[in-house]
């Protein structure tokens, strides 16, 4: 399968396709329940939360993966600090699994991070999400530690960008 990776704007993005893909990855795969996710995910406020990147499927350009980078102005910046960003939400919709696609859509927001001359990226992950946690490992994110949030385990990991002098 061929694939387009980019940046876009919340326009490029349906609001149903958008609401179907994070509720696939995190609803169907029981990171969170369809009520948290009503609210979670509402896509008018998770497009609104900073840059967006999407993967498409070329021959049916179907949403095929997502995900966001928060800058640390962002209202829903939650741990980044001053020259700082947050990865959010990035998803793979199933069927395009093992196409190496979470992979590119962590190049595309470290490229984007690096350009935006941010210091550091953060992101958090629950504790059974085994496969991300080794996907960002793989990438260079390190461990910091772990915090309780809504009776869920979550890991923080973060990166050091632009630290070449």
């Amino acid at each position: 399968m061929d694939f387009t990776i980019q940046q876009v704007t919340p326009q490029d993005i349906q609001d149903k396709e958008l609401s179907s893909l994070l509720n696939e990855v995190y609803v169907k795969g029981g990171y969170c329940t369809p009520e948290e996710a009503e609210n979670i995910f509402a896509p008018q406020s998770v497009k609104q939360r900073g840059v967006l990147f999407s993967a498409r499927e070329n021959k049916t350009s179907l949403l095929a993966g997502f995900v966001i980078v928060v800058p640390f102005d962002s209202p829903a910046s939650k741990m980044a600090k001053e020259n700082e960003c947050e990865m959010h939400l990035l998803g793979v919709a199933e069927a395009h699994r093992g196409n190496n696609l979470g992979n590119k859509l962590i190049q595309c927001t470290l490229g984007f991070a690096k350009e935006s001359k941010f210091n550091k990226m953060i992101l958090w992950t629950q504790e059974p999400m085994k496969t991300a946690q080794g996907l960002y490992e793989r990438n260079g994110f390190e461990y910091q530690s772990t915090f309780e949030k809504n009776g869920r385990t979550f890991l923080l990991y973060e990166k050091n960008i632009n630290t070449e002098i």
